[in-house]
């Protein structure tokens, strides 16, 4: 398994112009996809934590509850990831006459996720390491729309926030950009997609989303 993965990381082409001989397979993947999705349900509960505080008032007592649903909504949350970017990959790919079925492009684009664990470890890490320099104002009013987004916008402002923030969208770029590395021989040899159509298929929506990330993330303007 170590071997296919670590095949998969720096010979995408290689491994997967031998995949596409045999029978698609989805055990590695979904283990990879399981690992991803345990990190972002292990972020999701640490980010609700951090922030159960903010509507104490109205969830006195249900502090743990939130986190729980939180570390729930990461986890299906990073699940879903992988079905929507297969089945975009799968979509576009449709326009290129591509060949190959629905599993095999789970499988590629399962493999695709790897690098995509480091970006959840990080983030899991680090808000372990800020949690006791966060502070978060209390809102009292939950039917006030702007005392909430006032009281966000002073968390997310926070100096720990910030660096947070940045750190994860600059690993993001990175990480993702090695993810499309993936994705693209994936999907072109599991699909039997030109150089092009391939490019196409993966590499544009994978940019879009990049841009979408930099912009929404506000650390660079």
């Amino acid at each position: 398994m170590a071997e296919s993965i670590l095949t998969a990381l720096f010979k995408p082409d290689e491994f997967f112009e031998e995949q596409s001989k045999k029978e698609a397979s989805l055990s590695i993947p979904l283990g990879i996809i399981c690992v991803y999705a345990l990190l972002s349900g292990i972020a999701g509960y640490q980010m609700a934590v951090l922030m159960a505080p903010m509507y104490e008032i109205i969830a006195e007592g249900y502090g743990e509850i939130i986190a729980i649903f939180g570390a729930i909504g990461g986890f299906i949350g990073a699940a879903l990831t992988w079905v929507v970017v297969s089945v975009i990959f799968f979509l576009l790919s449709m326009l290129f006459r591509g060949e190959g079925s629905m599993k095999k492009v789970l499988e590629a684009v399962g493999y695709g996720f790897t690098p995509l664990i480091a970006v959840a470890g990080i983030g899991v890490v680090y808000l372990a390491m800020i949690a006791d320099q966060i502070q978060v104002t209390v809102v009292h009013d939950i039917m006030d729309p702007g005392a909430i987004e006032a009281a966000m916008g002073e968390f997310m402002a926070q100096p720990a926030m910030q660096e947070y923030t940045l750190l994860i969208t600059v690993i993001s770029v990175i990480f993702f950009i090695w993810a499309a590395n993936i994705w693209y021989f994936g999907i072109r040899h599991a699909r039997n997609l030109t150089a092009r159509d391939a490019g196409i298929t993966v590499l544009i929506p994978v940019a879009i989303y990049l841009i979408f990330i930099i912009i929404t993330s506000g650390v660079f303007v």
